[in-house]
């Protein structure tokens, strides 16, 4: 939970939408992390699993044959079903993640166009910046401009 400066004196709305892209910011850094260590997982694990079936299927000589000794053993196809899922959990996390992104930037957006009704007075319009820079600062929020 993001606790705000004093000097900053915002309204409960302006301190909602903050917090809000903020939480936003956190999911999607969350989201990106986990889809980036399920490829990497899945990469590796297919390396892994290729290089055993090179070395171990090229006993047989025919395709048949290492055809019939891959599906012989059932640790085979388990393993080659869990790295399906593996694949298919990082696709699945990468969609959420993209979806994370633009409700993000979305928000951060909506904050910055209507930046004239958060901060009304003309002390908190002049302090705005100071706000702006304390949310790149600390979590690399973008309040100045709405281009990513």
């Amino acid at each position: 939970m993001a606790h705000f400066p004093a000097e900053f004196s915002l309204d409960e709305v302006t301190k909602e939408m903050l917090l809000a892209v903020i939480e936003r910011k956190r999911k999607w850094e969350y989201l990106e992390k986990r889809t980036l260590l399920l490829q990497v997982a899945a990469f590796a694990g297919l390396a892994v699993f290729s290089l055993y079936i090179v070395l171990n299927g090229a006993a047989f000589g025919t395709w048949s044959e290492r055809f019939t000794w891959f599906f012989a053993a059932p640790v085979h196809v388990s393993f080659l079903l869990f790295l399906c899922t593996v694949y298919w959990a990082a696709v699945y996390y990468k969609g959420k993640s993209e979806k994370a992104e633009e409700e993000f930037h979305a928000l951060r957006c909506e904050i910055i166009q209507k930046s004239i009704d958060l901060w009304k007075e003309e002390e908190q319009w002049n302090k705005r910046h100071q706000v702006f820079a304390w949310m790149k600062r600390e979590y690399d929020i973008n309040l100045y401009y709405e281009h990513r």
